[in-house]
Parts: C-alpha cells; structure tokens; sequence
C-alpha cells in the first residue's frame, strides 16, 4: 500500500454519464499497466514533468488514450493541448464538437479550431504521429509502435499468461506482486524495468524476507528466475542492499527443500463439532481423506478436527532450515510444535517453517484442521426436511453429488534446506 501505482498509461473514461472505468481502446499490451482518469482530475490536477504526465498523488503517465468519441469539452481540450505543448503524449480520435451544449454554437467552434491545432487542419483519420509542441498527438497507430516511440519499454516482460502483476514505487524500493493464477508450477524469469537494485523475496503468508541471489542485468532491466506454487503470490522487492537482521539467505532463488523425515503417527484425530453428529476422538494409522472414510458421520462431517502425532529426532541439524511440508490438506490448518505456533496454511503449498521448534529427541506436532461444509449439507439433501439442523437461501448442493476431500491427507514431512 505504500508509494504510488506504476502505471505508464492512462484511459480517459470520457464525459459521458458518471461513471468509474472506461473502455480500454485499444487494448494495452502485455507488460505495461494501466489506470483510468476523468475529465475533473485532468482539468484540475494534472501537470507535465519530464515528459510525463504526473498528479499530486505520484502518479506519472508516458500516455494518455482518449475515448473512441468525437466529442469532448473546450475546458478539457484547452487542458489537453496545455499538456501536450509542455511534453505530454496522447492517443486518439480528433475531436469536432463539444458533448454539451453550454456556450452552443460556440463551444464546437473552439473545439475544432484547438482540434486542428493538435491534430493538423487536414486530418480526418488514419494513421498519425505528429509533434505538437513538445509532445505528440497519435492515433490509429498499434499502441506497441507507440509506446516504443515514447521509448518506454515493458514494465514486466513475461511471456507467462497464467501470472498477473503490479508494481508500487517508493524512493529506494520498487515493489511488484506476482500472482499465479493456475493450477500447476510455473518457472519463470521476467525482466523488471529496474537497474541498481537487488531483489528480494518477500513472503506474505511468513513473513520472511530473503535475498535473491540469482538474478542478471539485461539492457531493458532486471531478469530474476521465480518459482511459483499453484496458486501462489509472492511480493518481488526491488532495493539497495541492506544489512537489516531476519533478512534469509539461500544458495539459489528456489532452493529444493530436501525430504529429511516423515512423521507416521500413528494420529489422533479428534473431531469437535457435536451440532452434526460427531464428537470423538480416534486414531488413524495411516492419514486418509475424511470424505473416504466408512464412518457416515466422518464422510459427512463438516467442521473442525485436530491431529496429534509424537516423532523422535536423534539430533537438530545444524546450517539448515527444517520445515514441516503437511502434504495435502483440505482446506485448511493451523500447526504448532512442541506447544508453539508453527503458523496457519490454507494455499499451496502447506509448507511452514519449524526451525525453532524442534528439538532432539521426543516432539509433538499438533494440526488444527477446518474443512468446508458441504459434504454436510449433501448429507441433509437426503434427510427430509423436518430433521435438517441447516438452511440456506440459496443453494446448487445435491444428495447425489461427489463429496469435497477433506482433512489433513499428508503425508506430513520434515524437509530441510541448506543456508548460504
């Protein structure tokens, strides 16, 4: 939340009705990130610096894309011909009317007089790229020529549709967040628009931050390999080099944690919630999906149950990480270790960091696990309606529908990693 947006593009949203977004026309390409503007901020706010177009906020655009209109106001024409004279660029369709109708006929006539200024007296569409003061006025050009006439490269060059972005800047520090949005791993090496800074890893669901020590200096910015898991987010940072404690080190960006020790229990598990049927405590052997089990009650059971295990380590590895990798949970868990919060997981993957906590000899790992409620609720499709203790305004849940995995199904796994 820090800083300001990077954005190297705005759309104006026109003067239509209010409204808060606009049409992307045409569409931006892959690597550079966009914001929408209005006509009062225009008006009021924004200025010319070093060839940008920047508001008070810190927001700085390279260009602005008008609507697919050819209409527009004499006060916000007049800001947008200001703006282009002092260095400023923009994109669109050369305006010929005001869409109102104060100051009528007049208004039209200073709109296309101030048009034919920008746009040139002869134009009426095509293909341009005109200098106009110290700016430029474009239109109907690929938006990619554009913008490598302005000389702005890529934000974030990624060629790996499945992983979205923003970046945030505050002096010192360029912050992008990276979101994998598929189900598989993806390996990756964007190139960030950013020269002089080291990358660091800094890891929302931990906490932790660590040095990225695999990373290259290209032309156009900074190339950095990234591992992410299904589904998984990380802050990528980009700042001096700094001394400050806590900060992790590893031999390579994604180092592979290395398998060290399975905990096969055998487990307790006691389920808690009484309302739907189920208030005991058994031992399972070996960990199993609840959705699989012969129990009916533990098939359907909706709520929140807790696993036990004891395991034995003859020594605590020394110059190395240890962390607990709970395999496959559905859906969610929270672990502590020998009496001590490990942390919560409810993404990919269920890994956390139990360095701290273990200790030679006899340890005692405890899972707090929460599934969703619908294997119950498929259970009282098939009850009649007298004997349901749930109801919902709305709902798709059939009785004949497969059941949700559910539970902690492992295998749980002491793995380790070197530090540098």
């Amino acid at each position: 939340q820090q800083g300001s947006y990077v954005a190297d593009v705005c759309y104006f949203i026109s003067e239509n009705a209010p409204k808060m977004t606009g049409v992307r026309d045409p569409e931006l390409p892959q690597g550079y990130s966009y914001d929408y503007i209005n006509a009062e901020v225009i008006v009021r706010d924004m200025q010319v610096k070093d060839g940008k177009l920047v508001l008070p906020s810190g927001a700085a655009y390279r260009l602005m894309v008008l609507p697919p209109l050819e209409t527009m106001r004499p006060a916000v024409l007049a800001k947008l011909e200001k703006l282009v004279k002092e260095g400023g660029a923009i994109y669109g369709p050369k305006p010929s009317r005001s869409p109102s109708l104060q100051g009528y006929p007049e208004c039209d006539l200073q709109v296309r007089a101030m048009a034919d200024e920008m746009w040139g007296a002869n134009y009426s569409g095509g293909k341009l790229s005109r200098k106009y003061g110290q700016g430029s006025v474009f239109n109907s050009l690929d938006l990619q020529q554009v913008l490598d006439q302005l000389r702005v490269s890529r934000d974030v060059d990624l060629s790996e549709a499945s992983v979205l972005w923003t970046h945030r800047t505050i002096p010192g520090m360029d912050i992008y967040f990276l979101s994998n949005q598929s189900d598989r791993r993806v390996d990756i090496q964007p190139v960030f628009r950013v020269e002089g800074l080291k990358p660091q890893l800094w890891d929302a669901m931990t906490g932790q931050i660590r040095r990225l020590p695999e990373y290259s200096q290209m032309p156009q910015g900074t190339a950095v390999p990234i591992s992410l898991e299904p589904r998984q987010s990380q802050f990528i940072v980009f700042a001096e080099g700094s001394t400050a404690k806590g900060i992790a080190e590893y031999q390579s960006n994604f180092p592979q944690r290395k398998s060290w020790k399975t905990i096969d229990g055998p487990w307790t598990v006691e389920f808690s919630n009484s309302v739907i049927d189920v208030q005991k405590t058994l031992t399972m052997d070996t960990l199993v999906d609840w959705s699989k089990s012969d129990s009916d009650s533990i098939k359907h059971y909706s709520g929140t149950a807790v696993y036990t295990a004891e395991f034995s380590l003859d020594q605590v590895p020394e110059g190395k990480d240890v962390f607990v990798n709970l395999g496959s949970v559905h859906v969610m868990a929270e672990v502590t270790v020998n009496g001590k919060p490990a942390g919560g997981v409810w993404m990919e993957p269920f890994v956390l960091d139990v360095t701290n906590l273990i200790k030679p000899g006899k340890n005692v790992i405890e899972a707090e696990v929460v599934n969703l409620w619908r294997n119950y609720l498929v259970k009282e499709q098939g009850m009649p309606e007298s004997q349901r203790k749930t109801w919902l305004t709305v709902s798709d849940v059939k009785a004949n529908e497969d059941l949700q995995p559910s539970g902690l199904i492992g295998p749980v796994v002491l793995e380790t990693l070197d530090r540098k």
